[in-house]
């Protein structure tokens, strides 16, 4: 019996989970706006900036905005935005790696910025826009903005990258 109560005082330990689930919902539509050829395949020249301003993780310099012009919106679209993908991105800071190979600067990313110079996590939407207009000027320009993202203490260097976007409706 002294066995048992001795057993009884053990603790039992909860087995550990190693499996899990991850669902992703989503919804597919019809009616679309078309990317303007000049907002296809851009490219956004960012100043050149010392590496004094980019000296600890988390500095940011250099902000330059760009757009993506759409047009052709149908009369059921009312509102979009791009959806920047993960395409190149620093896992931790959810940012654009540099992808420069010769002369490359290090520690260094771009960010994606919101017109107001909130950051956009790759991954995310950026803010939607008003579709206003008409027939095959119905459209929107959405503003967003790339800058410098310090990883740590900089290395002068060439700095190059992309990310690719998606048009995304609420």
């Amino acid at each position: 019996m002294l066995a048992l109560l001795a057993g009884a005082a053990l603790p039992i330990h909860a087995q550990t989970v190693t499996q899990g689930k991850v669902t992703f919902n989503g919804e597919l539509i019809a009616d679309t706006c078309a990317v303007m050829t000049e907002s296809q395949d851009q490219v956004v020249p960012l100043p050149t900036v010392s590496v004094q301003s980019l000296d600890s993780a988390g500095d940011t310099a250099g902000s330059t905005p760009f757009q993506i012009k759409v047009d052709n919106c149908p009369a059921t679209v009312n509102q979009v935005a791009a959806h920047f993908e993960m395409t190149n991105m620093e896992p931790a800071y959810q940012t654009l790696k540099n992808l420069a190979t010769a002369s490359a600067a290090t520690n260094v990313s771009v960010q994606l910025i919101e017109a107001d110079g909130t950051p956009i996590p790759l991954g995310s939407r950026g803010a939607l826009y008003a579709v206003t207009g008409t027939g095959a000027a119905r459209g929107a320009v959405m503003t967003y903005g790339g800058q410098y993202y310090a990883l740590g203490a900089t290395t002068p260097g060439v700095v190059t990258t992309y990310t690719q976007f998606t048009l995304a409706y609420p």
